[in-house]
């Protein structure tokens, strides 16, 4: 799932960064640390209710970490691919084309591998077909610059809650139906594929990461990678500015619910205060013809507000991470390696979980704060092998092979 460990040898020595991977860049601790909070992050919300039982109160998984961990996975995604293809120092049209043959193998692994993990009975909104999808569309934008891939997030943020809303609310009759019904809780798999006009539907618009709307991450993380992310002051500049990003986006969002009478308007049975709690926590995902939909924070809406609260929060949790790896590298080891092995550890998590939602599973007698303390201890545990071992996990050691037999060794870039 992180395209920057396929040409990555790691080394123990140094402060925050790794020994020159194929891509002449070192590998970046930092970023590895940032993706494996993405991941505990994800796995509390797969594991512990977001509202409580009421449904008048987020819990603590809902306040913290609802669509905030999954951004960040997005963003990270950009950033790995573009430290692949050379980090600052943009790649010749020969490490471009071995970038893309690589990176589209991987794509294609992780497509399959997601579509499989979407059978599986996790009760999770698996996100790895998307993943797969994004690699492939980010494929052609892998030499632009900095100030073009930021014209295209910003493009994507401005123009992609617009589109992305009109399309939804122009679904009509079995379109509708299948968007209100599986929209929250379907993830794509096997079986989808005989119908490919749903799945495309579910992939564009009607999942649980419609691509209408995430490309939004990719391309932002893409254009900061483009960056010198080991300079601390570029480190401390994403996170003050996804720091103030965060912050206003969500004094926007708690006001706009707060305030209006949209939680009534979208009420159910269980009244107005279980509304505004789904608002805050992505339980309930409306698409209203109000306006004021854009400015609503419900992670995973789609809404403008949502997409920039998680950015900002992404951008921040990124910039503290680089800053704080080269003086915690062995303090934030088990992160950082869990980060580097993410593949590897979210697929392992979904076999957990669909054990553990079984009747007669190993682990089902388990409470969800158990099964979660347990998960975050196994994986942490994990990533601390990976990094006294230095060697790579399973699933990203296999893609990578496979990666590698299909595009051959990496062209020496000269000056």
């Amino acid at each position: 799932m992180d395209p920057e460990s396929t040409a990555a040898s790691a080394s123990r020595r140094g402060s925050g960064r790794r020994r020159p991977s194929g891509s002449g860049r070192p590998r970046l601790r930092g970023v590895d640390a940032a993706r494996g909070l993405a991941l505990v992050g994800m796995m509390s919300v797969h594991i512990i209710d977001t509202v409580d039982p009421a449904g008048q109160t987020p819990t603590w998984a809902g306040w913290l970490f609802t669509g905030r961990p999954s951004a960040l996975f997005a963003l990270l995604a950009g950033v790995g691919l573009v430290l692949l293809a050379g980090g600052p120092k943009r790649p010749t049209t020969a490490g471009a084309s071995w970038v893309r043959s690589i990176v589209a193998v991987r794509a294609g692994l992780i497509l399959l591998i997601g579509l499989a993990c979407g059978s599986l009975d996790a009760g999770v909104a698996v996100i790895l077909v998307h993943y797969g999808v994004l690699f492939l569309l980010a494929l052609p934008f892998v030499r632009m610059g900095a100030k073009a891939l930021g014209a295209i997030a910003i493009g994507w943020v401005a123009l992609g809650p617009v589109i992305y809303r009109a399309v939804y609310l122009g679904l009509s009759g079995e379109l509708a139906d299948f968007a209100t019904s599986w929209r929250l809780w379907h993830s794509p798999g096997l079986a989808d594929l005989a119908q490919p006009e749903l799945l495309a539907m579910d992939l564009a618009v009607t999942g649980y990461y419609p691509l209408l709307i995430w490309p939004a991450y990719f391309f932002t993380g893409m254009a900061i990678a483009r960056l010198d992310l080991s300079r601390r002051t570029v480190a401390a500049a994403l996170a003050g500015a996804g720091a103030i990003l965060a912050a206003v986006t969500y004094l926007i969002g708690r006001l706009t619910v707060a305030t209006s009478s949209i939680a009534a308007d979208v009420a159910g049975p269980s009244g107005p205060e279980a509304a505004r709690a789904e608002l805050l926590t992505g339980t309930l995902l409306p698409i209203i013809e109000d306006p004021r939909w854009f400015l609503l924070p419900t992670p995973h809406s789609g809404s403008t507000i949502d997409l920039l609260h998680t950015i900002g929060c992404a951008l921040l949790v990124l910039g503290l991470c680089l800053l704080a790896a080269p003086a915690l590298r062995w303090p934030l080891a088990p992160l950082i390696g869990a980060g580097a092995m993410p593949l590897t550890l979210y697929v392992g998590h979904l076999v957990v979980l669909q054990d553990w939602r079984a009747d007669d599973g190993l682990v089902s007698g388990a409470s969800p704060e158990a099964m979660y303390l347990w998960l975050v201890v196994a994986v942490l545990a994990a990533g601390l092998v990976k990094e006294l071992l230095n060697r790579r996990g399973p699933l990203e050691a296999a893609i990578r092979a496979a990666g590698v037999a299909a595009a051959g060794k990496r062209p020496v870039e000269r000056e």
